[in-house]
């Protein structure tokens, strides 16, 4: 007899040590998440269904650009297809993965999937549809060593679902009526590569969506990591921030009327040279926020920000002014004033953030001073 899914069991009054029902607290996922520091994994745990379906479709869209078209299946007559991830734009005439993911109370168990190994099985061998070229389990409380041990092991995992064929698949698979194994369909089965089902752990699966928009939507701000507190800039300049500061020094000159080739000079103007010692702290402070994305989610975050800050910015870049430190003054106070929304971690850009980012355009020489 199948396990019920968490949804059902909840609804049951006898419950099984084996299907014991999670204790749900009161709010959503994303209002917990917000409010406190609630792990994303335990979250996960108390999703409904649809929920948890729709975490998966997220998951899958974001893990790979190899995807044309992500579509969930899920429901009646989904032949054991849940959310499917198609590489080409043949859909199942071409290559395709599914992820089948089960809301159970307790971490996934090898009676948990013979059926929905079974229904593959036949389905494709009805013709169908072809088989997938990778096939995940996904559990929301994860997957037990048991089942895991079996979806590493394609030999085992064979010799077991012909062992537990008439238990969990033979009146499962379909309702219309018994799919014995014998015959056309147990020579297939034997030739069936079973190294396709694999199994996928909840870390990984929130690893990956970590790094989408979607993140903060279902897990609250709380879940995204704090910055570690940004670096003060060296006393002497480096090389990687010369262009931006022989950029900060033309518009110095432009505005002074006065030749500034070096940065002890601006001792001579000390309000030019608070504005120059700024600039090079938000610059750091920014460069803090691009470690903390390459090392918290993905490098390629920062770039998203800095090009919103720059679309942001560019019209205001381009206006006319009496001389360049106007222009960057005016480019940075309009970077302040913008709400970069791109990714999650726009959650943690600060104002020194998008005032450096202006800078790090400029050492990119995306932004050109003095004209």
């Amino acid at each position: 007899m199948l396990r019920p899914a968490l949804d059902t069991v909840l609804m049951k009054p006898n419950i099984t040590a084996n299907s014991r029902p999670l204790k749900l607290g009161g709010g959503t996922p994303t209002q917990i998440g917000s409010g406190t520091n609630f792990p994303a994994i335990k979250l996960v745990e108390i999703f409904s269904p649809d929920d948890w379906e729709g975490f998966t479709e997220e998951y899958v869209g974001s893990v790979t650009p190899a995807y044309k078209k992500t579509i969930r299946f899920t429901g009646s007559g989904d032949m054991g297809r849940d959310v499917v991830g198609f590489s080409s734009d043949k859909y199942f005439d071409g290559p395709w993965d599914n992820y089948q993911c089960k809301r159970y109370g307790d971490a996934l168990i090898p009676s948990d999937v013979w059926v929905e190994i079974g229904k593959l099985i036949y389905y494709t061998f009805r013709g169908e549809f072809n088989p997938p070229q990778n096939y995940y389990f996904a559990g929301s409380k994860d997957i037990g060593l048991k089942l895991k041990k079996l979806l590493t092991n394609s030999a085992e995992l064979k010799s077991q679902l012909i062992a537990y064929w008439d238990k969990h698949c033979r009146e499962q698979i379909t309702d219309t009526g018994e799919i014995k194994l014998e015959g056309a369909l147990k020579a297939y089965l034997d030739a069936f590569d079973f190294t396709i089902f694999k199994p996928l752990s909840v870390v990984e699966m929130i690893a990956v969506h970590s790094k989408t928009p979607y993140y903060i939507r279902r897990f609250g701000a709380a879940n995204i990591p704090a910055r570690p507190k940004p670096a003060l800039p060296p006393a002497a300049v480096q090389a990687t921030e010369s262009r931006y500061v022989q950029q900060l020094l033309q518009a110095y000159t432009d505005h002074l009327k006065v030749p500034v080739t070096d940065v002890k000079e601006l001792a001579n103007w000390p309000e030019i040279e608070q504005h120059f010692n700024r600039a090079r702290e938000v610059f750091y402070h920014a460069e803090s926020l691009r470690n903390f994305a390459r090392d918290s989610f993905d490098a390629g975050m920062f770039d998203a920000v800095s090009e919103e800050i720059f679309h942001g910015t560019v019209d205001t870049y381009g206006m006319k002014y009496p001389d360049a430190l106007e222009r960057v003054r005016s480019t940075v106070t309009q970077a302040g004033n913008l709400s970069p929304n791109c990714n999650v971690l726009c959650v943690r850009v600060q104002i020194q953030d998008k005032h450096g980012i202006c800078h790090h355009l400029a050492n990119a020489n995306r932004f050109i001073w003095v004209k």
